[in-house]
């Protein structure tokens, strides 16, 4: 079985990304989309408005984030905009911005008008010299904090997102005096990951000798301005005192299946042997080959229980503008299924967890338990039974209890079949694939 830390998932399934499209006015130096810019397409609008759609009908994400290259280019952003506001099933809609088309303050308006209430602007320097080195765009500082300013004055959520290099390590604490006044609701801290110069060529990987206590320096001032604060990608435990900060979540994420393939992996010395061996990634796999594994720097926390791979990766509830995770939504759609399976059997239906790809049913019965999974219908897939909606199938059998696992597989397949109305929906993909999903390299346009 492939290492939850050797493959990327998303885990706060709530919460739904939609990329619209692949087009940048910046031109990064990390970017972790520079291959697939002007060639990666977004998802199609008719995919888009099934998905919500459905979601006006079961109500499984409470979050619709926008991104692409520099989603705020896209005419068609404000479409998306309106079906998702329209729909009133979404607790909050989320633009993913570098923040320079907020600059113009009618533009800003016209877009938190339409229903965004939270935006998400990427902040890499806290001066123009090094923002705009950066961006490798003259100007776009001064732009990404005008539009900060009217995304404040506008009356919408403020969350910056900093990724960390050795171009701006120095000053990560000067990030926070410059976004504080703007009162952000949070601080996101992303520890770079290189998608393509895994060799590091550019230079970018920082060494956590050096990082690691300037970000320290950071999370602090945040703490003492009352600024919650997010890092991703960083060992807890070179957070120090602000461990608590390390989230390492990630949204479902609907995207060109070939970006998944380049997501960097992550491994740790001590995975088995911290009691955060299951939420915390360690260090990519290029950082290691670069500075090695850390194995002095790297102190594990003491194990209470025995390590187990997380097959699904560790579920958290969809993330709160002003920090901390929202409790699960208790899912009724998907919970009517199988209701009344757990009195048939003497089980427990212990966790529902709704995916993009797939819905788990998680029953126990005394130290016996059993996954019951449900995938999108197709007739050419081995399936132990299908719905209207499903294949059906079980996993994870454990325990000693073989003949009430049985019966709770047999009650939750007969339950399911006789109750799917036929259009709940599950994805099949992972991302979008084939040549609907890229453009011709012939046609790329530079920018």
């Amino acid at each position: 079985m492939q290492s939850y830390k050797g493959r990327f998932d998303p885990t706060r399934f709530e919460d739904l990304t939609v990329t619209v499209d692949f087009h940048c006015q910046s031109a990064c130096r990390f970017c972790i989309v520079q291959e697939g810019m002007n060639f990666y397409k977004g998802v199609p609008f008719d995919v888009y408005e099934r998905a919500v759609e459905d979601n006006r009908r079961t109500r499984r994400y409470r979050r619709i984030t926008f991104t692409g290259g520099e989603v705020t280019l896209e005419r068609k952003l404000f479409d998306y905009v309106t079906v998702a506001s329209a729909s009133q099933s979404f607790e909050h809609i989320r633009v993913q911005t570098n923040g320079r088309r907020l600059a113009d303050r009618s533009y800003a308006k016209a877009l938190i008008g339409a229903g965004v209430d939270e935006l998400f602007v990427s902040l890499h320097g806290h001066d123009a010299a090094t923002q705009d080195f950066i961006s490798q765009r003259p100007g776009s500082f001064d732009e990404a904090m005008r539009g900060i300013s009217n995304v404040v004055e506008l009356g919408a959520t403020l969350i910056t997102n900093t990724v960390l290099t050795t171009l701006n390590q120095a000053h990560l604490a000067d990030i926070v005096e410059t976004v504080r006044p703007f009162r952000p609701a949070r601080m996101e801290w992303w520890n770079y990951l290189p998608m393509e110069d895994y060799a590091d060529e550019r230079d970018l990987i920082a060494p956590m000798s050096t990082l690691a206590p300037r970000l320290r320096d950071a999370l602090a001032s945040c703490r003492r301005h009352g600024i919650d604060a997010a890092v991703k990608y960083v060992p807890r435990c070179l957070l120090g005192e602000h461990e608590r900060t390390q989230d390492n979540t990630q949204a479902d994420v609907v995207i060109v299946e070939e970006f998944y393939d380049k997501y960097p992996k992550f491994a740790c010395l001590y995975e088995a042997k911290c009691e955060h061996g299951e939420s915390c990634l360690g260090l990519h796999h290029a950082y290691i080959t670069k500075h090695g594994w850390e194995r002095d720097a790297l102190t594990p926390h003491p194990r209470t229980t025995p390590w187990e791979e997380p097959e699904y990766g560790p579920w958290v509830g969809s993330e709160q503008s002003a920090g901390g995770h929202a409790p699960a939504i208790d899912q009724p759609r998907w919970a009517a299924l199988v209701a009344g399976v757990d009195g048939e059997t003497g089980a427990a239906l212990t966790e529902i967890v709704v995916q993009r790809r797939a819905c788990v049913y998680r029953f126990a019965h005394g130290a016996s338990s059993v996954d019951i999974v449900l995938t999108a219908r197709d007739g050419d897939a081995p399936a132990l039974a299908r719905s209207k909606s499903f294949n059906l199938h079980y996993r994870n059998a454990r325990g000693d209890d073989h003949a009430t696992l049985t019966k709770i597989v047999h009650a939750a397949a007969r339950a399911i079949v006789a109750r799917d109305p036929g259009n709940m929906m599950l994805d099949l993909r992972k991302g979008m694939v084939g040549p609907g999903s890229v453009r011709g390299r012939g046609s790329r346009r530079e920018g």
